[in-house]
């Protein structure tokens, strides 16, 4: 993703998601085999979810930031 998008693209998740695959399937042997499909998919959700927030979070700006530091000392 680059610095000027403000959010990514279908390639770019889609990458994220292949890149989580291999583990969310190793943890998913811990599961009961009925479970397994419906686990899996509430996992992939999350996932982006999270993206999603960390991608959109802003932090604090300049001022803000030292101000509030700042108040810490």
């Amino acid at each position: 993703m680059s610095v000027q998008e403000d959010k990514m693209t279908n390639g770019e998740m889609e990458e994220l998601i292949e890149t989580f695959t291999p583990m969310i399937k190793k943890k998913l042997q811990n599961t009961v085999y009925q479970e397994r499909e419906d686990l899996e998919q509430e996992l992939y959700i999350k996932l982006i979810e999270k993206v999603d927030w960390l991608i959109y979070q802003e932090g604090p700006g300049f001022w803000e930031f030292i101000v509030e530091y700042m108040t810490k000392l």
